[in-house]
This record gives structure tokens, C-alpha cells and sequence, in this order.
């Protein structure tokens, strides 16, 4: 079964792709260890990344078109059009 694009919720975080933005926000680059915070602040920064992940797999969901993959393998052309598969 392909993978499937799973935005999160604040119940399930774990394997998300807010969490995986979270993990981002975290890279030493950018803002490092995030503080500590209380709860209320942690669950509302997690809500902002679920929302914003939930627009990006809808957004991809509904311009599946966009998402053609041309490329060539020696003299044969191949057009490729993924399905996003997303996770409710």
C-alpha cells in the first residue's frame, strides 16, 4: 500500500507531518531545542503546524495535476502521475 499523507492531530502527533515540521523547527539551524512552554502553548503551537499541514496535503489532494513527473530513461520518455493518498 503507498504511503499516505497524514497531517496529525493533537491526540496523534507522532509520525505527522506536523511533527515532522516541529522536528524541522527544532534543527539547530533555524531555532534549535525548542523551550520549554506549558502545555497550553505547546498544544497551541502543535494545532498552527497540524493546521498548516492540513492545508498542504489538501492542497496537493486537489491539484493532483500539478504533480506529473516527466523524465527520460535512456531514448524512452515516462510520464508519471503520482495519487496523494491522505490519511484521515
Amino acid at each position: 500500500m503507498p504511503t499516505q499523507l497524514y497531517a496529525g492531530t493533537l491526540e496523534e502527533f507522532d509520525d505527522s507531518m506536523a511533527k515532522a515540521i516541529e522536528d524541522a523547527l527544532a534543527a539547530p539551524d533555524l531555532l534549535g531545542p525548542l523551550p520549554m512552554a506549558p502545555e497550553q502553548l505547546v498544544r497551541d503551537r502543535r494545532a498552527l503546524l497540524i493546521a498548516i499541514s492540513r492545508g498542504v496535503i489538501n492542497h496537493l489532494a486537489t491539484k493532483q495535476a500539478a504533480l506529473t513527473i516527466d523524465f527520460d530513461v535512456g531514448p524512452v520518455h515516462v510520464t508519471t502521475n503520482p495519487v496523494v493518498q491522505v490519511k484521515a
